[in-house]
């Protein structure tokens, strides 16, 4: 499915100009060498543009991105291209940074010259063009010996070794090698659409093709190599079947794997169409020419959106859809200028060597999945807590808070993606890994109540039955193991009131047994409460609330607590604790004034 999406997707990022032309790749630029006609370099023009500002407004000069005809995959082999932009090639000269001069070179160096000037004279034989006339001119006359002291060259001296360039004429900056409608890139763009050989049916389009040898590299996978990964890779005898061997076996036509590769390496640069997680990269998009908005939106539901064109407007949106579903109505995408029919598509990659294993996609109505994202930030929302709970807080919340190098398992990312996307039940793995984490720490806060109430909600959701938590203080809620976590959170609040800041509260000693075991526990801790109550100032009021809870307990407390109650109970301390403490504020606010 991914292949063959991305491959559709092609299309519409050919529609908005977003992919180069066939035959053409996009490449990054800094300089320009301005030819005469007789291949004289007269000028070496830096054409690099001001960036965007950091965070403490500094700005920096960025390459600009040109169209060139499609590269040759770098490998250690010698492999020039047409208008080649590495100095290397063009110049075969070698830089010395520590007299920032330029030497004659060393061998390879003069071997990739020699093979690029072979390649390019060759392939414009013919071409009568005042540019490539002048580039002709250049290659034949330009002798890496002769120019180490080249006064356009000694200009850049320090930019040299970044440096990537592209040609124009003398006087004319406008009048580029490069140019779209010039000899060379007519004969790029008519030899990249000749019919080639058929030798197999492509798997994606079902038709007789020319089938890819090797696939082009996917860059910008976190945790892949710097060089790219590979979706489609065959380099073991062990996977090859019916005699074909490397990527033969894949069955994809070159046509396809240059359209899927390209797409997917344009999704995988543009902030706006990615995000990382641990060391998963989940890529979406929609099937349309310019889905700004639609990945806008659900990016900032999902916690993310720092790249937002506008983020405020969106902010305010996102606001007025969650009221809207919390209210029960539809929530209207059109006001935002989204069409909710439009097919949306959520794929999670991970690395695995120098490949790319798909770990999850997901395919529907873009209404549909925002709707389902809603729907979880609604069933996340908890007292205490923001506007949204990001993903990767919830994937933080899942590990031991003393680990910097753990990272939760891929399967476990894409069972939360596909609860969150298809509105269906929370891995069970969610909630046993935070309650117990709530444990061995200690420390409940509202994302992981935040958790625990979505996962312990939608269950019951799901089963056609009343969910039962709210989003704060429940004291209407007659669940024991709710209550226990209640009366948990009043008893170390009587503490902390008696005795103030100490080393080690009934939280630090009790925590975790009273929630999975609160007969054993709670006698022995109502009975310190009675010595804690003779320095407490709120004794009354707390007192009075003691005795709420265990009117609605009974007369016996659990022996033991399920998974889902421990959760419950964690709600109930949770929640208990916010209320107390907004109460206690109010009191010392009245006192002080």
């Amino acid at each position: 499915m991914l292949i063959n999406a991305l491959n559709d997707y092609y299309d519409f990022l050919s529609e908005a100009g977003k992919v180069a032309p066939r035959g053409m790749s996009l490449q990054k630029i800094t300089h320009m060498i301005a030819l005469k006609t007789d291949g004289t370099v007269s000028d070496i023009i830096d054409v690099r543009e001001q960036g965007k500002p950091d965070k403490k407004g500094k700005t920096k000069l960025e390459p600009v991105s040109v169209f060139l005809p499609k590269r040759e995959q770098r490998t250690s082999d010698i492999r020039p291209n047409i208008i080649e932009h590495d100095p290397q090639y063009i110049f075969g000269l070698s830089y010395d940074k520590g007299t920032e001069s330029f030497g004659n070179g060393n061998k390879r160096d003069k071997e990739k010259h020699e093979r690029y000037v072979e390649l390019n004279l060759d392939y414009t034989k013919g071409m009568s063009s005042d540019i490539v006339t002048a580039y002709r001119n250049f290659l034949k006359n330009w002798v890496p010996e002769n120019e180490t002291e080249n006064a356009a060259l000694m200009n850049i001296v320090k930019e040299y070794p970044g440096a990537y360039f592209i040609f124009c004429l003398d006087g004319h900056p406008e009048i580029t090698l490069h140019a779209p409608d010039g000899e060379i890139m007519r004969k790029v763009i008519n030899s990249a659409g000749a019919e080639k050989k058929s030798d197999g049916i492509c798997a994606v389009t079902g038709k007789p093709a020319e089938i890819a040898k090797l696939h082009d590299k996917i860059k910008g996978i976190k945790g892949g190599q710097a060089s790219g990964c590979l979706v489609v890779s065959f380099n073991n005898s062990a996977f090859e079947s019916y005699g074909k061997t490397q990527s033969y076996n894949g069955s994809i036509s070159g046509d396809v794997m240059k359209r899927y590769t390209e797409a997917l390496n344009i999704l995988t640069s543009d902030t706006k169409h990615h995000i990382y997680l641990d060391d998963m990269t989940v890529v979406f998009w929609a099937m349309s020419k310019d889905d700004g908005k639609e990945t806008d939106a659900l990016m900032s539901m999902f916690g993310f959106g720092d790249e937002k064109a506008d983020a405020s407007e969106v902010d305010e949106w996102i606001g007025n859809a969650l009221r809207e579903l919390s209210e029960g109505r539809k929530i209207d995408l059109s006001t935002a200028g989204i069409d909710e029919n439009v097919t949306f598509y959520v794929a999670g990659l991970a690395p695995n060597s120098s490949r790319i294993a798909q770990k999850f996609i997901y395919r529907d109505k873009y209404g549909n999945i925002f709707e389902n994202a809603a729907r979880h930030q609604l069933d996340m929302k908890i007292d205490g807590g923001g506007k949204q709970i990001p993903i990767w807080r919830m994937l933080y919340e899942m590990k031991s808070p003393k680990s910097r190098n753990e990272t939760t398992p891929p399967p476990v990312i894409a069972a939360i993606f596909g609860a969150i996307l298809n509105g269906t039940r929370y891995p069970d793995t969610l909630l046993e890994t935070i309650v117990r984490r709530a444990k061995v720490d200690k420390a409940i806060n509202y994302v992981r109540a935040g958790i625990i109430k979505a996962c312990i909600n939608r269950n019951l959701r799901l089963n056609e039955k009343k969910e039962e938590i709210e989003v704060s203080l429940d004291k209407t809620n007659t669940n024991e193991a709710y209550l226990c976590g209640r009366l948990f959170a009043v008893l170390e609040h009587i503490q902390q009131n008696a005795l103030g800041k100490v080393n080690k509260t009934i939280k630090d000693s009790y925590f975790a047994s009273a929630c999975s075991t609160p007969s054993l526990v709670f006698p022995k801790l109502i009975s310190l409460a009675q010595n804690h109550l003779k320095k407490d100032k709120y004794a009354v009021s707390n007192n009075i609330l003691i005795g709420e809870i265990m009117d609605k307990l009974g007369t016996e407390f659990p022996s033991t607590l399920s998974l889902q109650d421990q959760g419950r109970f964690m709600i109930g301390y949770y929640q208990q604790v916010q209320d107390l403490f907004r109460k206690k504020d109010k009191q010392e606010d009245t006192n002080n004034d």
